[in-house]
């Protein structure tokens, strides 16, 4: 079984690459499309509201904070990014760095365990 960490990291990426609506992904399935959303959203609950509030006094605990808002935004822009308000549409290619830096701290983390 994978630890949880490794899980929200593969989800992490997962959300990324499915949020950065490239040409060769355009033709994935609507319902694929929203499956990946669900999951990338669940995932950011999980390590934001779950695991970030418990060990908030920690460096891991504010990391999986903000690194799970940082999900549920994207996930948002997978799932219903028509309906976003325009800040939050515009700042989308920022919320995408930032959730890469994460994912990038996280797999790195893991992959010096």
């Amino acid at each position: 079984m994978l630890p949880m960490g490794t899980l929200v990291t593969i989800c992490m990426f997962f959300g990324l690459i499915i949020a950065l609506d490239l040409p060769l992904l355009k033709s994935l399935p609507v319902s694929l499309r929203k499956a990946a959303g669900w999951i990338v959203l669940a995932a950011g609950l999980w390590n934001s509201l779950w695991y970030g509030i418990q060990n908030i006094s920690e460096f891991w605990g504010y990391s999986a904070l903000v690194s799970g808002g940082l999900m549920i935004v994207t996930a948002t822009y997978i799932l219903c990014s028509a309906k976003l308000p325009k800040f939050l549409t515009n700042s989308k290619p920022v919320v995408l760095v930032l959730l890469a830096g994460y994912a990038v701290l996280y797999a790195t983390s893991i992959a010096r365990l």
